[in-house]
């Protein structure tokens, strides 16, 4: 894989304080988000079981418990709005140094912090199934920041998108589905707005040379057999859209991708040895799974990351090699139109 120009080493290094104020800033977010979170678990607990500690308790036990609850609720409050606050800090600094970061690594690219993208596209690229049976009514997505690159005469569109299934609606509205969606999953989640949603990651899209007859769809195989939001849309995609595994010789790529297609002879013609061999090269230098769709004259990606896509302070990105990689992954679009041709 060809190094592309640009001293990552040293743009990390100019960027290093900034990037160190932001993962500092981001763990005090943290400890405020696990305090304030813990103590709103402890007071839905209190309120379910606390009547019955106190109704053998004496009345000066009854008093002096209202006062330490008294202060408990002031002490939450203050910590709350300091949450609040970082919070809103930490936003504003992540999109100002992002959008310093992608214009250092693409001078021509136009980005913007906040927007959604289309229903109608992501129902198109067959990656999210439950898109494509009633896209206004079964998903709602939310958006982390957008990108517009050129590639050629074409623009390429890559968002950090979050994507939350409305199935099961009577499951969503049962108190303990609310409790664990609501409290104990920020707890652990990677990012807070992370966790309301199925997604959370990459997505992106590019119009092609060329047209496609039907759908290639290329799914992390190794999630087939798991539970999880990504493997419930392999198993679904097959078992809807009829689409037939393809079996390829090439066991390094068979061993990182599941290929499903409408039409065999075209998966063959899209997926060249030489596409597959450039496809493995690049899924190599990631560190998550991929997903792709070749369909109709567009060529759709999607990559999962729960701390985010656009985000300048997931995993201390003043490593430089971090720099890199998110430098792969926004280009990862260019480099498969430039194999099509």
């Amino acid at each position: 894989m060809n190094t592309p120009a640009i001293d990552f080493k040293e743009l990390s290094g100019r960027m290093r304080r900034e990037l160190t104020r932001i993962t500092r800033l981001r763990r005090a977010v943290r400890g405020l988000l696990i305090i304030v979170y813990t103590a709103t678990l402890l007071w839905f607990a209190f309120c379910l079981f606390g009547g019955y500690l106190l109704a053998s308790a004496d009345y000066a036990t009854n008093v002096q418990t209202s006062q330490y609850i008294l202060y408990g609720f002031l002490v939450f409050c203050i910590l709350h709005f300091a949450f609040m606050r970082g919070l809103q800090s930490l936003g504003g600094q992540e999109t100002a140094l992002m959008s310093r970061i992608i214009g250092e690594l693409f001078p021509e690219a136009r980005y913007r912090p906040e927007g959604g993208i289309d229903l109608k596209i992501l129902a198109a690229s067959r990656l999210f199934d439950h898109a494509a049976d009633s896209p206004r009514a079964s998903i709602r997505t939310t958006g982390y920041g957008w990108l517009e690159i050129p590639v050629g005469e074409r623009t390429m569109q890559v968002c950090d998108v979050g994507i939350t299934p409305l199935r099961n609606r009577e499951l969503a509205m049962n108190p303990l589905a609310i409790l664990y969606r609501s409290i104990i999953r920020p707890i652990f989640g990677a990012r807070i707005e992370s966790s309301m949603h199925g997604f959370r990651g990459m997505f992106g899209y590019c119009k092609t040379q060329r047209r496609f007859k039907g759908c290639v769809l290329l799914l992390p195989d190794r999630l087939e057999n798991k539970l999880g939001y990504l493997a419930q849309i392999i198993q679904r995609t097959r078992q809807k859209n009829g689409a037939k595994f393809v079996h390829l010789e090439d066991p390094e790529f068979e061993s990182r991708f599941a290929v499903y297609a409408d039409d065999e002879v075209e998966a063959r013609m899209v997926l060249t040895p030489a596409m597959m061999r450039r496809m493995t090269e690049l899924r190599r230098s990631f560190n998550r799974d991929l997903m792709l769709s070749f369909k109709d004259d567009t060529l759709y990606f999607a990559s999962e990351t729960p701390d985010g896509f656009l985000r300048p302070g997931r995993r201390s990105l003043n490593d430089e090699r971090l720099l890199e990689q998110l430098y792969r992954e926004i280009d990862f679009c260019r480099t498969v139109e430039a194999e099509m041709k």
